[in-house]
């Protein structure tokens, strides 16, 4: 028992480091082409989804961001002339953002090539063995969250 607790470790272990590397290496890119990591994600999204806009809401939800970490890099990205941020009319709350001309330019400058970048990754490794990847990587993590929800059910251990 030992013995498999020691390589379930051991693979705990490879599978955070893994996780952590690859959020560097869009960190990495995001900071090379003059992004925060935030800015990043949020053209990403928005490249995308490509006709559709989103709401701050929905971009929080989609990519697990807090309202403020979204509201200050939209205030950022809007004082760049990356994005205009529309109220809608039937509800004064809700903003849908969009791209200007410059962000245009620049989602197609940097977000177009990682995107390829990433799907030339994927397809490196074969399409059946990219299949496998995901559908193991999103059982992992639904397995994950319901461990954590149990967890956070239970209460602070300390």
């Amino acid at each position: 028992m030992e013995e498999e607790s020691r390589k379930s470790f051991a693979q705990i272990t490879l599978y955070n480091q893994l996780i952590k590397e690859m959020d560097d290496l869009y960190r990495v890119y995001a900071k090379n082409c003059n992004l925060s990591e935030s800015a990043f994600w949020i053209l990403y999204c928005i490249q995308e989804r490509e006709k559709e806009a989103f709401t701050q809401r929905e971009i929080c939800d989609y990519w697990f961001y807090t309202p403020q970490t979204v509201n200050s890099a939209l205030k950022n990205m809007t004082e760049e002339g990356l994005l205009i941020l529309r109220t809608e009319k039937d509800n004064r709350k809700n903003k849908r953002i969009y791209l200007t001309e410059k962000g245009k330019e620049t989602v197609e400058r940097i977000v177009v090539p990682l995107m390829d970048a990433e799907r030339r990754a994927l397809a490196a490794i074969g399409e059946q063995q990219a299949e496998i990847f995901l559908k193991t990587m999103k059982k992992h993590t639904e397995f994950f969250r319901e461990e954590i929800e149990e967890l956070i059910r239970q209460g602070d251990p300390a």
